[in-house]
Parts: C-alpha cells; structure tokens; sequence
C-alpha cells in the first residue's frame, strides 16, 4: 500500500500547469504592470540593544560574506515587482491558467523567460530541453547551475545525478519534472526580494496532483515515480511539514522494496543514490520519532559493504575513501537508532542494552580514529584564511581556526564530522540519561566544536552553493548543550533565522521547545527581536504549512512523535541540559 498525502486546499485553489505543452497560447487581455520595488517593514525595525557601532560592523561582516558568496555563483537577475500571467496551455483535463511572478522585464514589461538563462562555472552534459515551455526550461536550467548536492543533503558528491540523471527521468515523467522545477523555483525564488509562494507552490502541487493520479490510474510503478516521491518528501522537508514527509517516506519504501532487493540494490550508480536519498529519510524520522527505522538494517548494511569494499580496491582514491566513510558512519546512526529504540518498546533488557551500547561506543570512537592519512591530508586543510571579515566580538567560537576546515575533494568532510559530533551528543546524553547518570560536561565542548565547524563553512569563501544548507543538520542538537547566557543564545538564534531565510524551514515544535529552553516566549514566533530579518515570503511558507499539517488521529502513532519531535526532546532536562 502507497501513502502520500492528499491535495491541500492549497493545490485545489492553485490552478496547474497543463500537461500539454505544444498548444501554448498567450492570453491577450493579461498585461503587466510594472511598480516600485517593495520594502519590507520587518527589515526597518531595530535588532534588539546592541551597540550602533557593533550593529553597524556586523552588517558590513554580513554584507562582505554575501559579497563574497555571490562572487563565484551567478545570481538570479534583478527584477522589479512584475504581476503577469503566465502563458496559457490547455490540456485535456483543464482549460485554466496557470499565474508566474516575472524575473525579469522586457522593454515592454513583460516576462522574457527565454532570454534569461542562469550561468554557472559547473559543467553537465547537454540536455534538450527545447521542447519545453520557457519557464520550465528556465528553471531546469536554474537547477543545473545553482543546485547542488548540499540542497538535496547527499554526503557524497550526486551533482551528476542530480544535474542530468535525475533531469533525464523528468523529461519523461511529468510528476517528476514539475517536482524538480518546483523544487528549483522554490530555491530561485528564495534569491528574490520580491518572491511569492506562488511562484513555485504550482509546480509542486501539479506534481501531486498527477503522482496521485498515476498511481489511482493502476500504472506499473517505475523508478520516476519513486524518484518524484523522494523529490517531494525533500520538498516537505524545505517547508518544514515533517508530518507529511512521513507519508512520502512510506510510499518511497514500498516502491523501493518492490522494485529491489538487497542483493542488487548496489548495482548500478541509480539505485545506489536511490539508497542514499531514501535511507536519510528513514533515519531522519527514525531519530526525529525515536522508533525504529522502515527499511531494514542488511539494507544499509549492503550500502557500507559495498563502498568498503570499493575502497579498498582502490586505496588511493579520496573519493571512494570518502564515501566508504560516510556509509559506515551511517551504519553506526543507524544501529544507534535502532539500539535505542528497542529499548524504548520493551525489545531489550536493560542489562542488554548496556552490553550492546559498549559495543556501539567503541564503534563511535573508533569511526574518527579510522579516518586515515587519505582523509586527513595536510594538503587538504585550511591553514590560513586570508581575505575573510575580521571575527566578530560577540562570537562563540575561532571560524577561521588554522587547521580547522576542509578544502578541495576533502571539503565533503566537514559535513561529515558535523553528523560524527552530532549523533555522537545524543548518544552521550542519551545514555547518561538512561543509566541515570549526570550528563558529561564534555558535551558543551562537543556542541561548540559543532557550531565552530558550521561557522567555517558559513564563512569559506569557497563553500559551494547550498553549504550551509548541509551543514545546519547537526546546529539544532548543538544547540540544546550550549551555555544558556545572552551571548551563545543569540548567536545561535541569529545562525536558525539564517538557515530558514535560505529556505529550511523550522517546525514550530522546535521553536516552541528551544522558547523554553532559552526561556524566551517570543522565540516561538520569530528567532531574532522585533521580527529582524523575518522576510515576508518565509512567514508565506510558514503559515501555509502549519496550516495544511494535520494533527495525527492516533497520538500513539510515529507520526505524532514526528511532530513533537519525541525522539530529540522527550525526556530532556531543559534545566540541565
């Protein structure tokens, strides 16, 4: 049996893109009008008491770090607030229009998509997207050239996967091709000061609206089907709608088990990234609810096998090294979750579990001890960081630690060591709370060697696009143990009103746990004072996912420990932690 979750409200009232694509036609009564940019109140507003001149200085630190940023991406080009229907395709099923927000204006103020093609020093092979409408071939390209395996949280290096594999399954299926231009104008959109959640909601809800249909119709289910439900489930993830991840996850493991088998499931570099797409899910759930993962443990099992094997046959290749690296790591979360969560059912004594963590702390430890020379090369180490705004007064921690970061084909590694120092907290914390121990204080030090790995890669000049996304993984968790003073809360509030602006977005259980936390009620609205730096299109996504996620019947179910993030938060001392 499939799960995936109905058509909201959203999508019923939003019109879809049509299915036909060579019967275009430009609706003639539908003109632009060009008016004055819009400034958002919310950026007016002070910041809370610091200082004008420190105020001052961290908006020119900010300033030169986008500066810097953007000097090696091609932005989205500058737009004026433009309101234009798009053009018009009929389809069998419906004759309505479809509404797109401008990127750009024409001499005449309308919308030239195909003038706008987004540059990018990444190289892919070429792919014809000819035959597609220009918004479409404008965000296909947007996603060739701007969207990086750090946007879809692979460990390790999928752009050619996602730059042409992926894209290739799309122009054949059509669920799977407006989910990946949803997802490349949700980004896009993201860029613009004037970005509306229209402009990529369409996309995403045409996607639903015919993965459903697709699977109501009894078609056979091909891997573009499973690969547009992983596609969706990362989309919820973006929006914050954990709950209704849950039943992409559910519908991604069925096609997954029926269309593989643990013995081939390796076979082909497909089905590998396949693995590895899904498997994250699993395990995010699995940790977010505290039960046990779907898929079963020879899955992932096979997965480490495999890439240790391959490793070893070629033992001076960093990026096999790399990635046989990340698929133990994944091995020891995984069998971290499910140790626990037998423990937590009843499926294992106590004494049992003492026994078997033994074995499991070892294997923590013994993962950063196993590294190696390949993975630890001096050449590959950042040792100066010249050219970088000078280190902020109010800061928790040195960024720009000589030896502190990796570059080039080990850069991959710092979100690595982000996961190890992660899972590495809550198994520590975990246990102690389960022997009834007090919490180590060394986990402090492990939560600020977290948020100082973060910050380097925040800072790098040379961090890819979507870095930052990948790198946010662990700050929640860090953010539990870090002193509880003004200095280390703001600095870590200030890092979650980041991450959101650039698109991932917070439940609300999060923010309403880490208000008691920190002890500050209004953290449940916004991160920062006076709804500094709130832009309006975040506060758009906010209120359409907490209005579409329903609250589970069965408060038993995962779904509900999803939602209350059980898995993180039950049994957290807030005063001790």
């Amino acid at each position: 049996m499939l799960y995936l979750p109905t058509e909201t409200s959203e999508a019923k009232s939003t019109t879809p893109i049509s299915e036909e694509h060579d019967s275009e036609e430009q609706d003639p009564g539908t003109e632009s009008r060009i008016q004055s940019p819009t400034v958002s109140k919310a950026a007016d507003k002070p910041a809370h008491t610091e200082s004008g001149s420190r105020k001052d200085s961290r908006s020119k630190r900010a300033a030169s770090r986008r500066q810097r940023a953007e000097s090696h991406k091609h932005p989205i080009p500058s737009v004026e607030e433009t309101k234009q229907e798009s053009e018009v395709r009929k389809s069998p099923e419906t004759e309505e229009s479809n509404s797109l927000s401008a990127y750009q204006s024409s001499p005449r103020g309308q919308h030239d998509w195909d003038n706008l093609t987004p540059e990018s020093s990444m190289s892919s092979e070429k792919l014809s997207f000819s035959h597609l409408p220009s918004d479409q071939r404008f965000y296909l390209e947007y996603l060739r050239n701007n969207v990086t395996h750090h946007h879809y949280f692979f460990r390790n290096n999928a752009d050619y996967f996602i730059h042409n594999t992926l894209i290739e399954h799309a122009l054949s299926c059509e669920p799977l091709l407006h989910a990946v231009i949803g997802f490349a104008a949700y980004h896009a959109t993201l860029e613009r000061s004037d970005g509306r959640i229209q402009d990529f909601l369409c996309y995403y809800n045409r996607s639903v609206s015919l993965l459903l249909k697709s699977l109501a119709s009894g078609r056979k289910h091909t891997e573009a089907m499973l690969l547009t439900i992983l596609q969706l489930a990362t989309f919820e993830e973006y929006l914050g709608d954990w709950v209704n991840l849950i039943g992409h996850q559910k519908a991604a493991h069925s096609m997954l088990t029926e269309f593989y088998a643990v013995e081939t499931i390796m076979e082909s570099e497909l089905r590998r990234n396949i693995l590895a797409w899904y498997a994250r899910f699993d395990l995010f759930v699995g940790f977010l609810s505290g039960y046990e993962t779907v898929l079963g443990r020879e899955w992932i099992g096979a997965k480490e096998k495999f890439h240790t094997e391959r490793a070893r046959q070629h033992p001076g290749d960093i990026s096999l090294r790399l990635e046989a690296a990340v698929a133990s790591h994944r091995f020891i979360a995984l069998d971290m979750a499910l140790l626990f969560a037998k423990l937590k059912v009843g499926g294992i004594s106590v004494p049992e579990f003492l026994s078997e963590n033994e074995v499991l702390t070892a294997r923590i430890d013994g993962w950063r001890q196993s590294l190696g020379p390949l993975l630890t090369d001096e050449r590959y180490i950042v040792t100066s960081f010249e050219g970088v705004p000078k280190q902020d007064e109010d800061d928790i921690v040195d960024p720009y630690r000589p030896g502190g970061l990796f570059r080039g084909p080990l850069f991959q590694m710092n979100f690595v060591l982000i996961d190890w120092l992660g899972s590495n907290i809550m198994h520590t914390y975990q246990t102690a709370l389960i022997t009834g121990r007090p919490a180590p204080p060394g986990l402090s030090e492990m939560a600020l060697e977290l948020c100082r790995v973060f910050e380097s890669v925040e800072y790098w000049p040379e961090s890819d696009r979507g870095s930052i996304l990948q790198a946010q993984a662990g700050l929640g968790i860090a953010a539990l143990f870090l002193p509880k003073d003004e200095r280390h809360t703001m600095w870590i509030r200030r890092k979650l009103a980041n991450i959101e602006g650039q698109g991932y977005m917070y439940p609300p259980t999060l923010r309403e746990n880490m208000a008691v936390l920190w002890g500050l009620p209004d953290i449940r609205r916004w991160w920062l004072p006076n709804d500094e730096g709130y832009p309006p299109l975040v506060r758009s996504i906010r209120s359409f996912t907490e209005d579409r996620t329903p609250k589970p019947a069965d408060q038993r179910e995962p779904t509900e420990a999803v939602r209350t993030m059980k898995g993180l938060f039950d049994k957290l001392n807030f005063k001790d932690s």
